[in-house]
């Protein structure tokens, strides 16, 4: 209870910072992102995504899907609820321009054998783009342990808006899905 509270007043004041400066509501709402997911550099936590570079149109329908419900967290639905519904592409558009934070990333593991079906839609290189079932997210050097969250809540069915994705993650094991986490975080 105590950490949601920390993160309502970071909000605020990130709000009140953006106010100060004259930004827009857009702007205002983008400067807040910051507080969890890191100013110009990775996230504190490696549960909490890396979302500066990524693909702008993936951004807007996580944003709606935290908006409507269909992804399920308090916070994030919070913060994407204060982003004016008609400016959410503008905002997806402003964080997917930012540069993909850098950090030292360990050397890629060997490449699991899964490596090569995910390439079909997040791209040979991993960096994401057009796939059959919308914009697929850039995977490459993103934190592992998000990712491993990420493809177990695919796993269980948590997310039903990617058929694909749900299917290829229940027909690998925790241990496999392990493997191609630390290596997409190691590219």
């Amino acid at each position: 209870m105590k950490f949601k509270a920390a993160l309502a007043a970071l909000f605020v004041t990130g709000l009140a910072i953006s106010a100060a400066f004259g930004a827009d509501a857009v702007e205002q709402a983008v400067a807040s992102c910051w507080a969890c997911h890191g100013a110009g550099s990775p996230p504190k936590d490696p549960s909490i995504p890396m979302i500066q570079g990524q693909q702008a149109a993936y951004l807007e329908k996580q944003l709606h899907d935290f908006r409507s419900g269909q992804r399920d967290d308090q916070i994030m639905s919070s913060m994407a609820e204060s982003i004016p519904a008609k400016e959410t592409a503008r905002a997806a558009a402003m964080i997917a321009a930012m540069t993909w934070p850098k950090m030292a990333s360990p050397s890629p593991a060997a490449t699991p054998d899964s490596a090569v079906a995910c390439q079909a839609c997040h791209g040979v290189d991993f960096a994401g783009g057009p796939g059959p079932e919308g914009v697929a997210p850039r995977l490459a050097g993103q934190f592992a342990e998000y990712l491993e969250a990420r493809m177990a809540a695919f796993a269980r069915g948590d997310n039903s808006s990617a058929k694909t994705m749900a299917a290829m993650m229940k027909a690998l094991d925790a241990a496999e899905r392990a493997q191609l986490a630390r290596y997409l975080a190691g590219l």
